[in-house]
């Protein structure tokens, strides 16, 4: 997610397709996870074309979304506080 110090960090999600043996396979992807806060962090959704693999990845794309309004709504209000204005 982002920097806890302010610092420039690197923001997103995404899916990605990886072809693996000749079959295709999903994968959602996410910039400054725990445990690596610099790097792109992937996590197996599923096999392409499932069903439970679009719900998965769904889910994953919407928890990292909420994930990140709320760190940049703590952000906003320590921003505004020591602003005077919160």
């Amino acid at each position: 997610m982002l920097s806890p110090n302010g610092g420039n960090a690197q923001v997103g999600c995404g899916l990605a397709a990886k072809r693996i043996r000749r079959r295709w396979y999903l994968y959602f992807w996410e910039y400054g996870h725990r445990t690596s806060p610099r790097g792109r962090s992937w996590v197996y959704v599923g096999p392409v074309g499932q069903p439970r693999t679009r719900e998965r990845a769904a889910a994953l794309l919407l928890a990292y979304h909420l994930k990140a309004r709320d760190e940049l709504d703590r952000r906003i209000r320590r921003l505004l506080g020591r602003a005077g204005r919160g």
